[in-house]
This record gives structure tokens, C-alpha cells and sequence, in this order.
């Protein structure tokens, strides 16, 4: 309860200071990512030919370890994904075989999916990678311009956030290449808390070239409280 009221404080404090979006979303990055995490989620994939669902278990330690596991359907069961600081590795376990993802593959897609090794990979954030600047309001969203900073790795270039006035999360995200085109966009919503943590469960990833395109995340449970050892993060646990 007292950590509730201490975000809405800060939510309410944090929306008069329209001189520091960098406050703003550094709440919401730690809000939805926490130090460390356990979660289970779904992934339906849609084209306008064929759809899929894959059942996933991610766990996430800070910035630099995270390992992932898709338990159905059958044909991807068992395959995962293992980050350790800024390499990556995919494991096939009926090809048994490793392969590593290149930085020139990160922003290819993610089991065919609208979402990019990048984004599992998750190695940026928004508020340590990028600067930020109030725009125009719109309704209540507060509009943030996120640029990537000199010496970032992140992927993209710019970023814009819908942020919502009443919890400080974000409702949207649109992503621009170097060119300042619209390359895709992410719709959050669902908003739920786990262990004290708010955070958006249902997330739609939409590429700008296909409007029949997405990728929908839900979220189903998510641990907060949990005590992840270093050696889970392993390739030993990878090919397991």
C-alpha cells in the first residue's frame, strides 16, 4: 500500500515539472522493468495469411542477462534465446545447434514475428540512451521526443511516447529510422501491478509498411520479487 501512494504522489508531483521529461520516464522505466523478473506470456503473431500463438517464459536480470524459453506449440517447443550483456544466441533443440545473432541481425524479426532481436535483446533503455523534450500535449497524454544519444548503441534513432497523465506509463511508442520515417509503432494498454510494479500487459506491435500486420504480447504473470543467480544466465542452461 505505501509504495501505491508513494507512485501516485510522484505521478501528480512529476506532472507539474513540464521541465523534466527525463524524470518522467526514468518512473517508468524502472516501474515496468524492475531489476530483476520472472514472466509468462503469450505471443500471437498475425499476417494476413496465416496466425500463430507461442507460449514463452522470460526471465530478466538488470540490463544485461535475460534467458527465454517457448514452450508451444509443439514445432518451436523448447527453443530459446539468451542475452549476456550485448551478445545473443538462439538455441534450436531439434537441430541441437547454438547460433549467434550478429549486431546486423538485431533489428530482424523475432521468430517471424513484428517484434526484433533488439527488442528481446533489451540491452537499451529509454531513459539512460536517449534525451529527452516535451511536445504538443495531446488530450491527456504528455508527448515525449526520445533522440538517441552520441555513443549509444541503441537501435533506433528517434522515438516518440504517449505518455498517459493519470499513471505516468506509456500508451504508445512510434519508431523512426535515421531518415525520420515511421518504421512501426507499439500500443500498450491493460494496465495491471505486480509486486508493487505497474506495468502495461497487453502490448501490439504494428509495422508502418503493412497495416494487416502485428504481433500482440500479452503478459499473463510477472514476478518482480525474485532472486535470479548469474549462473542461470548461462549457455549451459541455454543447451540444457
Amino acid at each position: 500500500m505505501k509504495r501505491k501512494l508513494i507512485s501516485r504522489f510522484f505521478c501528480v508531483a512529476l506532472g507539474a515539472q513540464v521541465n523534466s521529461p527525463e524524470a518522467w520516464v526514468k518512473y517508468a522505466d524502472k516501474e515496468m522493468r524492475g531489476d530483476q523478473s520472472e514472466t509468462q506470456m503469450s505471443m500471437t503473431i498475425t499476417t494476413p495469411d496465416w496466425s500463430r500463438t507461442l507460449d514463452i517464459s522470460s526471465s530478466v536480470k538488470k540490463r544485461t542477462m535475460a534467458l527465454s524459453t517457448i514452450h508451444s506449440p509443439a514445432k518451436e517447443k523448447g527453443i530459446k534465446t539468451l542475452r549476456l550483456n550485448n551478445q545473443m544466441w538462439n538455441y534450436f533443440p531439434k537441430l541441437k545447434r547454438k547460433v549467434a545473432v550478429s549486431s546486423s541481425m538485431l533489428l530482424a524479426s523475432w521468430m517471424g514475428s513484428d517484434f526484433t532481436n533488439d527488442d528481446v535483446l533489451k540491452s537499451s533503455t529509454l531513459s539512460e540512451d536517449y534525451s529527452h523534450r516535451f511536445l504538443q500535449d495531446q488530450d491527456a497524454l504528455k508527448i515525449i521526443e526520445h533522440k538517441i544519444k552520441d555513443g549509444s548503441k541503441a537501435m533506433w534513432p528517434k522515438i516518440v511516447g504517449h505518455f498517459s497523465s493519470k499513471d505516468c506509463l506509456p500508451r504508445r511508442y512510434d519508431y523512426f529510422d535515421k531518415e525520420g520515417t515511421l518504421k512501426r509503432s507499439l500500443m500498450l494498454d491493460d494496465i495491471k501491478t505486480f509486486d508493487g510494479h505497474k506495468t502495461p500487459t497487453k502490448l501490439v506491435m504494428k509495422p508502418n509498411s503493412d497495416e494487416k500486420k502485428e504481433t500482440t504480447l500479452i503478459y499473463h504473470k510477472i514476478k518482480f520479487n525474485v532472486d535470479l543467480p548469474d549462473e542461470y544466465f548461462s549457455e549451459k542452461e541455454l543447451t540444457k
